[in-house]
């Protein structure tokens, strides 16, 4: 069964700032909420954490392939009066259809790769321009199931940009990873039903396990 988790998160509380800065903790928190035998045939394990202004919020979202356990997560860095949420997905992922208009959300890590000399694999390089963003979201949606433009005119645009610096610690060493994200918006027509379902379930990109790679839907008058 494939879940979608909404937890607010307490910047206020010293975890709550301590996994809002570290996506390197909040990887390790989300996978702590999963059993460590959890399957990916249906479906990666993904997060993405939206700020509210407006509200003051923080809200970390999980889709994940079974029901996880969010309480140390609430313990750490929420509210203990605000459980996480968990609703199933599939119902609504498996109503997805073709010519269907949603508005959507998207947090990724765009990036092309150079080719080098023969026999070795390419580069992988990060795209930090709002138009060469933009242009890998057009050429990546319709593989995806979905399109973000129409009669010439894009529907989707970035609405901001980071450059994530973190430790990640290994047993053998600490590495420094540097990750470029764009968060997209705007309204997408289905294109490839079965497509998107596949995306909705294992995400989109590079970096999935760093809060990238979630696309999420909502009718076109309301948001997530």
């Amino acid at each position: 069964m494939t879940t979608f988790t909404r937890v607010l998160l307490n910047e206020r509380r010293r975890g709550g700032r301590h996994l809002l800065l570290n996506p390197e903790a909040m990887h390790a928190a989300i996978s702590a909420a999963f059993p460590p035998d959890t399957s990916k045939e249906h479906g990666r394990i993904l997060w993405r954490v939206d700020h509210h202004k407006a509200k003051h919020e923080h809200v970390l979202y999980i889709v994940g392939p079974e029901k996880p356990t969010v309480e140390h997560i609430v313990e750490q860095a929420g509210w203990d009066t605000r459980p996480g949420q968990i609703a199933d997905y599939d119902r609504f992922i498996h109503a997805i259809q073709n010519g269907q208009q949603w508005h959507f959300e998207l947090v990724a890590n765009p990036t092309k790769s150079i080719p080098q000399s023969r026999g070795t694999r390419g580069k992988v390089v990060p795209l930090t321009t709002v138009n060469t963003q933009l242009n890998w979201l057009l050429e990546n949606a319709p593989r995806h199931g979905f399109s973000v433009s129409s009669d010439d005119i894009v529907t989707a645009r970035v609405i901001e940009s980071h450059l994530l610096s973190f430790q990640r610690n290994s047993h053998q060493s600490r590495n420094m990873v540097c990750i470029t994200t764009a968060r997209f918006e705007g309204e997408l027509t289905v294109v490839d039903a079965a497509a998107l379902r596949h995306t909705l379930m294992n995400g989109i990109g590079r970096a999935r396990g760093y809060g990238c790679g979630l696309l999420t839907l909502a009718k076109r008058d309301s948001r997530w």
